[in-house]
């Protein structure tokens, strides 16, 4: 009987291949985990992705590509998502800028179309916290909503292309708080507020014009 043990390998390159010997991706290990970087590559060898291990988890900065086009950028910490991360449309233009804390999106997260800001958000601990806002295609701010924990708190604002307040309707805690209140261009309210949904039902079935 052979009592001799096998010689452990601390660290290999490792990598694998389809039939046709094209390179499909390119592991770095230490003493059996992931440790280091791995590399994906599609059928004309472009990069899929490129990831950061350490001990077997996700540790640091991964990316993902379509052909030459990025589709993401995140970063980890112990294969928890943790730090900045970026996201890609189609086209390879910036789609949305967000931020991790613990696996949470956390802080400012900023969206895009056509590489132009579109809405502006805040989280804490992955809920909606904070004011939303939405903007127009040429930066104008369209509307302005206020949230905690993921339900509507506080005014929530539309606007006129002049600047002016177009309606304001108030909640708190998701629950709307009377009625709606419009504005003219000129910011002059518009008459006495209308029922709300709630109330206009109860008057139609009361046969109420």
């Amino acid at each position: 009987m052979n009592n001799q043990s096998s010689p452990t390998i601390n660290s290999a390159l490792l990598e694998l291949r389809d039939a046709s010997g094209l390179l499909q991706h390119s592991i770095s290990t230490q003493q059996g985990a992931l440790h280091g970087a791995l590399q994906s590559f599609d059928s004309a060898g472009q990069t899929l992705q490129r990831a950061a291990y350490q001990n077997g988890a996700r540790h640091g900065l991964s990316e993902y590509y379509n052909g030459p086009l990025p589709q993401m950028q995140q970063h980890f910490a112990n294969g928890i998502a943790h730090g900045p991360t970026k996201l890609f449309d189609a086209a390879g233009n910036l789609a949305a800028e967000l931020t991790y804390v613990a696996g949470q999106l956390q802080g400012e997260a900023r969206y895009y179309a056509q590489g132009r800001l579109v809405r502006r958000a805040n989280y804490r601990a992955g809920k909606l916290d904070g004011t939303v806002d939405d903007f127009g295609m040429d930066g104008a701010l369209l509307q302005r909503t206020s949230y905690q924990a993921n339900a509507l708190h506080g005014p929530s604002l539309r606007y006129w292309p002049n600047g002016q307040v177009m309606e304001r309707i108030d909640f708190e805690r998701g629950l709307m708080q009377g009625a709606a209140r419009q504005f003219d261009q000129a910011g002059k309210a518009l008459g006495s507020p209308g029922p709300t949904l709630v109330k206009r039902v109860e008057q139609l079935l009361r046969g109420a014009p």
